[in-house]
């Protein structure tokens, strides 16, 4: 979005002034004033539409598994702000929707297949492509790769651990928010899902493109 840059870069112009810093601690300044300000208004949309939709719960545990495994794994970053907060967000809805709305017609057994299934998709994925670096902040050193995909796989571990005891107490649509938000955010890491958000961006940009 257009006024988050704009805002972050009147902010990190100002900041570097007043501190006397060079063009590097500015551009620095700027990404991290667009990390805030752009939370800030994907916290306040998703909140919105989840109590509007009558979601909030659900989508607030997605959303947090989600950053918590992504905080360590990676994954796939959009070009721009906006097409970034139009996909986080209909992701987070769509895993809130979903269990919000089909949580009771998961048995012990089903819901034990799904967590199941989400540990052993996520521990190849861990393993195979964690963690998944930008290409503004590389990650090379080999014990760095190494920590980050042995605190993914905890994390992840925890989570799952998190779900068996929600489902055991019959909190299915918890149990289920977590291993949708895990799938979402283990699907970022992989190849399948960076070629599936390549699509998506393209379409996004070829239908700008085409309005203008």
């Amino acid at each position: 979005m257009r006024f988050v840059n704009k805002l972050s870069y009147s902010c990190a112009q100002k900041l570097a002034a007043a501190m006397n810093e060079n063009h590097q601690k500015r551009s620095v300044y700027y990404f991290s004033f667009q990390i805030i300000f752009g939370g800030v208004i994907k916290n306040i949309v998703l909140l919105s539409l989840a109590i509007l939709l009558g979601v909030l719960l659900p989508a607030l545990v997605s959303a947090a598994v989600f950053a918590a495994i992504r905080m360590l794994a990676g994954g796939y970053h959009m070009d721009t702000y906006g097409k970034c907060l139009l996909v986080s967000i209909f992701m987070f809805m769509l895993a809130a929707l979903t269990a919000q709305y089909t949580y009771q017609y998961w048995n012990y057994t089903s819901l034990a297949v799904l967590i199941a299934i989400t540990l052993v998709y996520g521990l190849y994925t861990m393993i195979r492509y964690a963690p998944k670096d930008t290409p503004h902040k590389p990650i090379t050193d080999s014990r760095e790769i190494k920590k980050f995909k042995v605190l993914s796989i905890l994390c992840l571990v925890v989570l799952i651990i998190s779900a068996s005891i929600l489902a055991y107490f019959n909190l299915n649509i918890f149990a289920l928010a977590i291993c949708f938000g895990s799938i979402l955010e283990l699907f970022t890491v992989t190849p399948l899902g960076n070629n599936f958000f390549d699509m998506i961006r393209n379409g996004i940009a070829h239908k700008r493109e085409k309005a203008a």
